[in-house]
C-alpha cells in the first residue's frame, strides 16, 4: 500500500510540474506577443516620407480626438494603437493643444514627445552669406514669412542697441538704392547668414532678433579671443570697421583658402594709404550684384565706392559668415597689395606685391575669358 501511495504522489508531482511548465510557456508566449504588439505601437506610418504636415490640436482635445486628428492627416497608422500606447505609458491628459508640424516618418514616441512639449509649428528659411538687408527682406517676403520688405525694415529700425552690445555707436548711410533707411541700414553686416527655424507666423521683430542673436553667438567669442573688448579695437579697427572689412572679404572671396590673404591685402593698402579699389563696393554702391564691373561703373559717386574714396567704406556691404570674420580678425602676414581672379574656374586668386606682377596676372585672366 505504501508503495502504491508513493507512486501516486510522484505521479501527481509530475503533473504539477508539467502544468507549471505549460503555464510558464503560455505566460512567455503571451508576454512576447504583448511586447511585440507594444513595439508595433511605435512604428512610423511611412519611414521614407519626411514631408512635414501642419496639424492643429484644439484646446480640450482628448487622447482619442488627438489620435483621430493625426490619423485623418496621415500621420499615424492606427488610432487604437496610439490610444493604447498613451494609456500604457500613462500619457493621457499630458498632450498640449497648439499648432504642430508632424511627418509620417515620425514614430509614435516622437509624436507624443512633441505633443507633450507643446512645440509650435515651425518654418525654416536660409539667408546665404553675402546677403544684404535688402536681399534678406525681399527673400523673406517672397517666402511668405513677412508681409512685405517694409515690415522687415521697420523691425530693423527698432532700439536694438539696448539689447546687443556690438551695435552701440553704430551709424550708417541709407543703402544706395534708397530703399533701406540709414537707421535700418545700421544693421547691415550684423544680420547673421544662417538657416533658421522660427514659429509659423513669427513677427519681423522676432526674425531680426534671432539673426542678431546668432551674430552675437558667433562674433562675440571671436572678437574676445582676438583681444577685443566692448568699445575697444582689434588690429586698430572698431567692431563696426571689423564687420565692414569682413564684408569685403566675404564678397571678394570665392575660395576659402583666399580669405585671410584678401584680408591681408586690405590691411596692407590701409596701412600705406592706398585706395582699396574693391569691385564689390562699387556693386553695392550701384545697388546690384553682377559678374563684371565696367569702367563706367567706377564713376558712381558713393561713400561706398572704394575707387573714389580712400579707406574702408562707410559701413558693411553684406552679412559675413564665420570664416570671413575670422579672416578679417586674423589676416595672413603678407606684402601683397594686389589680387586677381584666376582664369581656371577654381575661384582662387593670384596675389602680387607689385604692379608689374599684377598686370601680368590681369592679362592672364582677361585672356581666359
Amino acid at each position: 500500500m505504501a508503495g502504491r501511495r508513493e507512486k501516486k504522489k510522484k505521479g501527481g508531482l509530475k503533473i504539477v510540474i508539467l502544468l507549471l511548465i505549460v503555464i510558464f510557456v503560455l505566460i512567455y508566449i503571451i508576454a512576447s506577443k504583448v511586447y511585440t504588439d507594444y513595439k508595433k505601437y511605435d512604428v512610423a506610418l511611412d519611414p521614407a516620407n519626411t514631408e512635414m504636415i501642419s496639424v492643429s490640436i484644439p484646446a480640450g482635445s482628448t487622447t482619442t480626438s488627438i489620435a483621430q486628428i493625426l490619423y485623418d492627416n496621415g500621420i499615424i497608422p492606427d488610432v487604437k494603437k496610439f490610444k493604447m500606447k498613451s494609456r500604457l505609458n500613462g500619457l493621457d491628459g499630458t498632450f498640449q493643444a497648439g499648432d504642430y508640424q508632424f511627418s509620417p516618418s515620425m514614430t509614435t514616441s516622437e509624436i507624443m514627445d512633441l505633443l507633450q512639449n507643446g512645440r509650435k509649428a515651425e518654418v525654416s528659411f536660409t539667408i546665404p552669406e553675402g546677403y544684404t538687408i535688402k536681399d534678406t527682406a525681399e527673400k523673406l517676403a517672397e517666402e511668405g514669412l513677412i508681409a512685405s520688405p517694409e515690415e522687415f525694415y521697420a523691425a530693423c529700425e527698432e532700439d536694438w542697441e539696448s539689447v546687443f552690445w556690438f551695435l552701440n555707436g553704430v551709424t550708417n548711410e541709407a543703402d544706395p538704392s534708397g530703399t533701406v533707411s540709414a537707421k535700418a541700414n545700421r544693421l547691415e553686416g550684423f544680420l547673421y547668414p544662417e538657416t533658421y527655424r522660427v514659429p509659423v507666423g513669427a513677427a519681423a521683430h522676432d526674425i531680426v532678433e534671432r539673426m542678431l542673436s546668432q551674430f552675437d553667438a558667433v562674433f562675440t567669442p571671436l572678437w574676445q579671443e582676438a583681444g577685443g573688448t566692448e568699445g575697444g579695437t582689434v588690429n586698430g579697427l572698431t567692431v563696426h570697421e571689423m564687420v565692414t572689412l569682413a564684408s569685403l572679404v566675404e564678397r571678394e572671396s570665392k575660395a576659402a583658402t583666399d580669405r585671410d590673404k584678401i584680408a591681408s591685402v586690405i590691411y596692407n593698402r590701409l596701412n600705406i594709404g592706398m585706395k582699396l579699389q574693391i569691385d564689390a563696393t562699387v556693386l553695392y554702391a550701384l545697388g546690384e550684384w553682377k559678374d563684371r564691373v565696367y569702367y563706367s561703373d567706377l564713376e558712381v559717386d558713393s561713400p561706398y565706392n572704394t575707387y573714389a574714396y580712400a579707406g574702408l567704406p562707410v559701413g558693411p556691404i553684406c552679412s559675413s559668415g564665420e570664416a570671413s570674420i575670422e579672416g578679417a580678425l586674423y589676416p595672413a602676414t603678407t606684402n601683397y597689395i594686389y589680387y586677381v581672379l584666376k582664369g581656371d574656374g577654381s575661384g582662387e586668386h593670384n596675389f602680387a606685391e607689385d604692379a608689374a606682377t599684377f598686370e601680368q596676372y590681369k592679362a592672364e585672366y582677361l585672356n581666359s575669358l
